[in-house]
């Protein structure tokens, strides 16, 4: 490994620098789906891609993975270009809002330089970019996996399937998953009916670890815990927007005076 590292640089063997085996990767909560991806969920220190229909509760796994950061009291982050982020949704899914960043850039371009930003600061535990079907330049895929694995961050992307202007991405990404929504999970009273969860279908696509099944059907549940004082969260604007867009950078909660405090 080190002859190999000599030649072709630091990363070429693959190595994990400063994330011990337990922490290589963030559970999504299914342990079939973990096992499935070879890294014990979605991977620490690379570029991962989730892919499917409009939805295809792809979006919602990448939810799962951003709620398993935050629950080891770390900061997690959302670049959401699309502007759907609704709080509510989030507690909804049991995340601690209080460690949330929610940026909201003007456009792509935008949002991939507000994803290196955030990478670049070596504040997170994982990014989530919701980029649909925008476009995007191969070269920022490389700078962005490359910001992901020297910061030790999980970087995941959520795209549109067929969208072929997302250059680069499927070839610099170390796990991709295809996702499909096959029906929604209801608990049914006399009054009225809540969703639960969703039937989806995956497909490992991708994947530079793996060691389980590469086609899935599995039980997503929405996490759902008492309300409670985060249903209130005041939404922060203080941090510098992208774009020179109002609105474009949101702080949930405690994580905005956390992050002044060390600016």
């Amino acid at each position: 490994m080190n002859e190999i590292e000599q030649r072709w640089g630091l990363h070429a063997a693959g190595r994990l620098f400063g994330v011990s085996p337990s922490e290589a990767g963030f559970s999504t909560g299914i342990g079939v789906l973990d096992q499935a991806t070879g890294f014990g969920g979605i991977p620490r220190g690379r570029l991962s891609e989730l892919t499917g229909p409009a939805g295809s509760g792809a979006l919602t796994l990448g939810w799962r993975v951003l709620g398993d950061a935050l629950e080891g009291g770390g900061l997690a982050a959302y670049v959401d270009l699309p502007r759907t982020f609704a709080p509510t949704a989030g507690v909804a899914l049991g995340l601690d809002l209080s460690r949330l960043v929610v940026v909201r850039p003007p456009d792509a371009e935008a949002a991939l330089q507000a994803a290196a930003t955030l990478l670049r600061s070596n504040a997170f535990e994982a990014v989530l970019l919701d980029l649909e079907t925008a476009r995007s330049r191969a070269n920022r895929w490389s700078q962005l996996a490359d910001l992901a694995g020297r910061g030790a961050a999980s970087l995941v992307v959520v795209t549109t399937t067929g969208n072929r202007r997302v250059a680069g991405l499927p070839y610099l990404a170390s796990l991709r998953l295809g996702v499909t929504c096959r029906g929604w999970r209801w608990q049914h009273s006399r009054l009225t009916q809540v969703p639960t969860g969703l039937t989806l279908e995956v497909r490992v696509l991708k994947s530079r670890s793996n060691t389980g099944a590469q086609h899935l059907v599995i039980d997503c549940p929405f996490v759902r815990r008492p309300s409670g004082p985060q249903d209130a969260l005041p939404m922060d604007s203080a941090l510098s927007n992208h774009g020179g867009s109002a609105g474009a950078a949101v702080v949930v909660g405690a994580a905005a005076g956390d992050l002044r405090a060390a600016s």
